[in-house]
């Protein structure tokens, strides 16, 4: 008979020193300061985005002036040329080329107008958007301090129990050993429990609730253990252990 009173103080502790850990890890402040980074990420994306497209708007509006710069070169040269001397043929030329030169500087003041619109609005998102960063840093900063605060305040009963299973694990068959940690790394925690059985006689597993095979129910009464065919927990029987 496989003696599994070390594996299962072992198992008890470990599951003790899991669920304070969870229950740090899955504590308010732990959630609420993970909430926060998140939406801190997104503010500060916001941010960035902001600040690109204003960076776009402006080398549009610095072009847009080159080409206005560079048209009222054109308008200058075309108003040494004109002089008395010159065909009709010659002013209807320059005339329409002014016309289109105009018209070209008419759709880029209207699209500069849009842009300075756009850089107001993209103004006002980037500010709203500094600012909530910085409230959901300070969110943060509290939250983590409160985290920090519950963790520090549980690290002695966590290191008892680190030292407890350090104990305990060298008191425990090294197959067993092996066999917990296998499946603990599966999350299948706990990895030993007792059979459940039922009125009819059989035997189930307590982790998955399957029932067990003939087989196994056999191997359960004559050798007091067996393992889940479904789970792969290890199953024993109280009565036997």
């Amino acid at each position: 008979m496989i003696d599994l009173k070390a594996i299962l103080e072992y198992q008890e502790a470990d599951i003790r020193l899991r669920k304070m850990q969870d229950s740090i890890e899955k504590s308010e402040a732990q959630r609420r300061g993970k909430q926060a980074k998140i939406e801190f990420d997104a503010a500060k994306k916001r941010v960035d985005d902001s600040e690109a497209q204003a960076g776009e708007i402006l080398d549009f509006i610095k072009n847009a002036d080159e080409t206005a710069d560079k048209a009222r070169s054109v308008v200058s040269e075309y108003k040494e040329k004109i002089d008395e001397k010159m065909s009709a043929e010659e002013r209807k030329t320059i005339r329409a080329e002014l016309e289109a030169l105009k018209a070209k500087l008419s759709e880029s003041e209207k699209r500069v107008d849009s842009k300075l619109k756009r850089a107001s609005k993209v103004v006002d998102e980037s500010r709203e958007s500094q600012a909530r960063a910085k409230k959901m840093r300070d969110v943060f900063l509290k939250e983590k301090e409160a985290y920090d605060k519950l963790k520090k305040s549980k690290e002695p009963e966590i290191a008892e129990l680190k030292k407890q299973l350090a104990l305990l694990r060298e008191k425990v068959d090294p197959q067993l050993v092996k066999q917990y940690d296998e499946l603990s790394a599966d999350r299948k925690i706990p990895a030993f429990v007792d059979a459940f059985k039922s009125e009819s006689g059989t035997y189930s597993c307590r982790g998955c609730g399957l029932q067990l095979s003939q087989a196994d129910n056999g191997k359960l009464e004559r050798d007091g253990i067996c393992r889940c065919g479904n789970c792969r927990r290890i199953i024993y029987n109280r009565k036997k252990n």
